[in-house]
């Protein structure tokens, strides 16, 4: 059972469902019209970017999305950022 070790030092189970909720917002929020098909490429990166890994660092997981996200879906990646910002805003 793969887990993730998340950026307060614990661990969970490794929920592929919480990749594509983030991916559909972010796409959503951006306006992008072809949601599922955003989510559907972008997740399965991740997935593949996880295969061969027990324990997936959370941040490193996050930084490999964004990157993709930044060169294929620039809209979608500002989207995800500003509502990073926000949510940090919000727990200060």
């Amino acid at each position: 059972m793969k887990k993730v070790l998340k950026r307060k030092g614990y661990e969970e189970e490794f929920n592929p469902e919480k990749i594509k909720i983030s991916i559909e917002k972010a796409a959503k929020d951006a306006g992008i019209e072809e949601v599922f098909k955003v989510v559907e490429d972008v997740s399965r990166i991740a997935l593949e970017f996880c295969e061969d890994k027990e324990l997936i660092d959370s941040q490193e997981l996050r930084n490999f999305i964004l990157d993709y996200l930044k060169e294929k879906y620039p809209e979608v990646y500002e989207s995800w950022v500003n509502y990073d910002k926000k949510f940090k805003n919000l727990n200060k």
